[in-house]
Formats: structure tokens, sequence, C-alpha cells
């Protein structure tokens, strides 16, 4: 809990975004996820302008700098003070018994490297995503890692800002759950959190989570200390609609702040001028994305319009399969049944206390998140809900601590200390639950995360053999675009993926196959065969092994013709390749001749051997002629089957 001051804002005056009650340790805990949120808002303001972010990362260090001397220049230390290493020491340990938050930065984690990089200038295109052509998800994570990016030069690992995103998370929920001095919730909460399971895995990674799960608890808990405080200072609502826009600008489902928090502050208060300052906070966070959006999107809203969509489809319509009952069932895998049934009672109780303004705060800050996550959307992942799970973990720590240092005063067993003793059992089980699982997979991860380092390393074998002028196409699109430093696109939905996405987005070069693909048709020889291009490289892999390709210009001005082509004798077409079954007489076209005939040497073939042929792997497929040499007509063979290329006659 905030130290009771006689002036009307606890915040510092000299920078009043920060808190400025409490010891050393406190101040630096407290406000470390303040500091990210902001230096992440700076630097992604400066990039989404399209300005150089390097003055913004400076300005970074000098904030970060006058921060730490006011700290130590205004605070004393204190041996409570000991207790904030129990979030990183334990950080630690779970990165050690679970390590599967040090795979590869691949999916969300290469969205917000990509804009990371694009905001150092090394690049200016951005992917394709959700049928938009431009990077429209939250900035803030992209800001903080274009700060270590620059400075390690690194372009798709940044381990040390996840490192702290997680760190300082875990310090707001040990904030959260010690109020009114209660240390031990704070310890209870930061372990119960930091070992759900979906914590473990994402939150010491790029993903939002951490981030969000602790800028949502943040304002919970500033605005439960202004409503408590019964004191409104003009700082105090400009801080928490500063606050509250820098968690939307995280993950944009928490905008709702400005809009919920302003509400509560009308019905219970009837300011005016409180509410009005908070909105303007919010708006002034929100404005350089805004600006970004106008100028370059045409559209203030375009970033936060996709995703809006999306939740309006889910709430009129079915945009997915996800509902209530995964939420549960998600729930139950977080925390178990029991336990999470017991945090809620004591969250229910611990509103009780004080309900005038807990329940005020509840229902503005954490109860529309639950209902988004859980009722609206149609889709989600367990991780969606640790914000919002994470805010009832503390405060029924809160209560849960107060009751355990109320019966030690008393030395007496009555119901509420019987209660705690139960949740206190059920904590241990489920810590324990979660460890010795994590510890059980750890040899099953590692492996994991060796075969994701694996197949990105297959795919890194084509990196010289890609120009610095490149345009890609594959299916890991911004994963491996961070790692190829060039465009890289998505193949778009089609009947005919590889030539339409080469039109689409004018490529070059095509990556395709390997151990991992996202598209089944990347298997399929004849739709790779029949595109318009060359090869030029294959990985090292013996088997499913990926390949690059290059874009062939006179294929591509003919593809279409091509697929046009009415064959009777062909079992399957695409674009200028045919593949063609025992006994078929095969007769060229008008206006067309044979380019190539390929016995596949297999009568159930669907032109697999004759990929392994062009890369020269061991097959049993032979090239029977190549132009000029073939012949206009002639009969496939029993027992095999043909794959024949068409060219227009020139």
């Amino acid at each position: 809990m905030y130290m009771r001051v006689s002036r009307k804002s606890y915040l510092d005056p000299g920078l009043p975004i920060i808190e400025d009650s409490g010891s050393i340790g406190d101040r630096i805990a407290r406000n470390t996820l303040t500091i990210l949120l902001l230096s992440g808002w700076i630097v992604a303001s400066a990039g989404e302008l399209g300005l150089t972010i390097w003055p913004a990362i400076i300005l970074v260090f000098i904030l970060f700098f006058f921060f730490v001397s006011r700290v130590f220049a205004d605070a004393e230390p204190s041996i409570k003070d000991i207790r904030w290493l129990f979030v990183p020491i334990l950080t630690v340990i779970l990165g050690w018994i679970d390590p599967l938050w040090s795979t590869p930065m691949q999916w969300d984690q290469a969205d917000h490297l990509q804009s990371a990089n694009r905001y150092l200038g090394r690049w200016e295109w951005e992917p394709f995503h959700q049928g938009q052509d431009f990077a429209f998800r939250p900035k803030i994570m992209s800001g903080l890692l274009a700060i270590e990016l620059g400075i390690t030069g690194n372009s798709f690992e940044a381990f040390f800002i996840p490192f702290v995103c997680i760190v300082a998370c875990g310090w707001q929920v040990q904030a959260l759950a010690e109020r009114n001095e209660s240390l031990v919730g704070g310890i209870l909460a930061s372990l119960i959190v930091m070992t759900l399971p979906a914590m473990i895995v994402y939150g010491r990674t790029a993903y939002l989570e951490a981030l969000a799960t602790g800028g949502l608890i943040l304002v919970l808990r500033i605005f439960l200390d202004v409503l408590e405080k019964g004191e409104f200072g003009k700082k105090d609502w400009l801080y928490l609609g500063a606050i509250s826009s820098l968690v939307g600008a995280v993950k944009y489902p928490y905008l709702y702040l400005g809009a919920t928090i302003p509400l509560a502050i009308l019905i219970r208060e009837r300011q005016m001028a409180g509410a009005r300052n908070l909105v303007l906070s919010w708006m002034v966070i929100q404005s350089p994305f805004m600006i970004s959006d106008f100028l370059f999107q045409n559209h203030p809203f375009a970033s936060l319009e996709i995703q809006a969509s999306g939740a309006l489809y889910s709430a009129v319509g079915e945009y997915g399969t996800y509902g209530i009952d995964h939420t549960i069932s998600d729930l139950m895998g977080e925390l178990g049944g029991a336990l999470l049934v017991s945090l809620v009672f004591l969250a229910v109780l611990w509103i009780k206390i004080d309900v005038h303004s807990r329940a005020l705060a509840i229902s503005s800050v954490i109860l529309p998140g639950t209902i988004i996550f859980s009722a609206i959307l149609d889709f989600g992942y367990p991780r969606y809900h640790l914000p919002w799970l994470s805010a009832i973990i503390c405060i029924s720590c809160n209560w849960l601590s107060e009751e355990i240092d109320s019966f030690r005063m008393k030395a007496r067993y009555d119901s509420r200390a019987i209660v705690s003793i139960v949740v206190l059992i059920l904590i241990s089980q489920q810590t324990h639950a979660v460890l010795s699982n994590s510890l059980q997979n750890k040899e099953y991860n590692q492996g994991i995360i060796e075969y994701r380092d694996s197949y990105l390393d297959e795919f890194m074998e084509f990196q010289d053999a890609i120009p610095e002028d490149a345009v890609v196409l594959t299916g890991f699109d911004i994963t491996l675009g961070v790692r190829f430093g060039v465009p890289t696109y998505r193949f778009g939905p089609s009947d005919d993926p590889i030539h339409d996405s080469i039109q689409v987005v004018d490529a070059t070069h095509v990556v395709i196959g390997g151990r991992a693909t996202r598209f089944n048709w990347e298997s399929d020889a004849l739709s790779i065969l029949g595109a318009p291009l060359n090869h030029i490289a294959d990985s090292s892999e013996s088997v499913n092994y990926a390949t690059l390709w290059g874009v062939n210009d006179s294929r591509l001005s003919s593809h279409d013709d091509a697929s046009k082509l009415d064959l009777e004798w062909g079992m399957r077409h695409v674009g200028d390749f045919i593949l063609v079954p025992a006994g078929m007489r095969v007769i060229a076209p008008d206006g067309w001749q044979i380019l190539l005939v390929i016995d596949l040497n297999n009568e159930q073939s669907q032109g697999e051997e004759a990929i392994d042929l062009i890369f020269e792997r061991e097959t049993v497929a032979s090239i029977i002629c190549r132009s000029p040499s073939c012949t206009e007509e002639f009969i496939v063979p029993e027992d095999t089957r043909y794959l024949v290329q068409v060219g227009g006659i020139q």
C-alpha cells in the first residue's frame, strides 16, 4: 500500500508518472513497469511517425538515469527490500525448470521484432497479415525490443527486454497483493502467478501477456489507492489515464479502460473534471499512433479497426469456436478447479471489506476484460486470461495474508482461519504439481526447442543465396523475414497460390517445404513444378527438405495461358506441367511444344520424384527428353506415369 501523504497526489512532482513513496526497493519495484511502458511508447511513437528513433532511445536512457538518481537521492534502503528479489530469482529458477521461453522467436514475437527492426531503419517493408498490408499490432513491445536490438545489433533475438518485462509484471503482482503491508500476500500471489503454466511459457518472451498482466494490475492498484484515499489530485487522474492508455497500447482490448474508468469516476464522485483529465491523458498517449495511421493509412483508427471488427463479429455472430466452455477448460488447466473456485471466493470476501471502492474498481478495470476474453471473443488461448486471472489471484492473496496475520495475533482457529489453511494447502499442491510436471517435461521441451532451432536453421541455409533486393514468398513469412532481412510475405489464399501471390507482391524468390510447413500444398510436387519458378537451392535435409526457387519471368507471362489448356490426356494439370497416367497418348496442343518429359517410374506418383530429380537427389525418376529433342506425340508406357512440361512456340 502507498504511504499516505499530506498533499493530494502521491506522485513525484518532478516526474508525475512516478510513485515517490517507500524505500529504494519499493520505488524501483513499483515503478519499473511504468518506466518500461513509457520507454516503449516513446520509441514506438517515433518509429510509427517515421522519425529516427535514436534520439528517442537516448531520451529513454535519460529518463532512466533521472528516475534512478531521484530514487537514491530521496529514498532510503530497507531490510524489507530483500523481498523484491523473490520475483527475479523465481524467474531464473522457472526458466531453468521449463526452457520453452528460449525457443526461437517466431510467429507473434517475430511480428514485434519486424516492427522493431523497421523502427531502427533496417528496412521499410511491413508484413501482410489478416488481409492488411501494414503492421497493425500493438506497438509498445516493438518499441522496447528496438532498444535492445539497437544496442546489441541483433535482428531476431532479444532476451533482456522479455526478462525485465516478466520481472516488472511480477513486481506489480507483488505490490498489489501486499496492500496494507501484507507482505506474505505479495510472495504468495507472485508465486502463483509466475507458476501459471501459460505464464511460465509465454511470460518471459516477447508475447504481450507479461506487459498486459502487469499493466492491468498497475491500473487496478493505482485506481484502488485513489478511491480508498478519497483525495483526488489532478496528477492522479492524469497518471491513471496515461497508464490505462499505455496498457491499451500494449494489448488493444484493454483500450476499454479509457471508457470504463471515467464512467466509474462519474458514477462514484460525479467528477467531470477528473474524468476529463483522465480521458485527456489517455488521448495524448494514443495520439502518435492515431496520427501515424492517419498519415500512412488515411484512417486514424486503421490499426484498431482490425481487432475491433473481430470483436464485433464475435459479439454478433460466429467468428470462431472459442466460448465459455473453452474458457473454463483453460482456467482449470491454469489453476485447477478447487483452487480456482477458492480464489474467486476469497476475492469476493476481499471486495466485501470495502464494497464502495473495491467493487467499483473491479467492475471497471477487471470485469470488462473478463467478459471480453471469456464470453465475447470467439477466439482465444489460455494466455489471454492471464491479466484478469492474475488480478483475482492478487486480491485473493491479499485477503489471505491479512487473515494469516490476524490468526497469528489471535492464535485462535475460526472459520476464516480454516479457509485460509485449506487454500494454502491447495496453493502448495498446485505449485508442486506445476513444477513437478515442468521438471518431468524438461527433456521433452528441450527437444521442442532443438526441433524449432533445426527447422529454422534449415531455412537459413538459403540466406546467402537470397540477394538484398529480393522479395520472398514463404509460409513462415514474418518469422523468416526478420532472419532473411528482405521483404518476405505469406502465400495468399488461392487455387493457384504460388503464381497468384507472386503477382500480388511482385516476388522474386520463393521458399517452399521443409520439415515444418504452413500449407498442405507445399508437399504437392505438381503445385510447385507447375508454378513459374526456376530451382536455385535445396537444404541439407535428406527428406522433407526445404527448397529455394527464383521466379521465371517467361513462365510467369505464359502461366495463365498454360493453365487454360484443355488437355484430355492429362490427369492433373498445374500451369505448364501435366501429370500423365500410363497408356495415354500425349499430343502437343496447337501453338505449344513439349519442353520436358520426366519418367516418374511409379504408376502411383504425384510427381514428388521429379523434385528429387531436379535437385539431383537419389530418385527413380529420369529425364526422357528435353526440348528440342522431344517429339510432339508419344504414348506413356504401362506401369509408370510421366510429367510433361509444355511451352508456347516462339
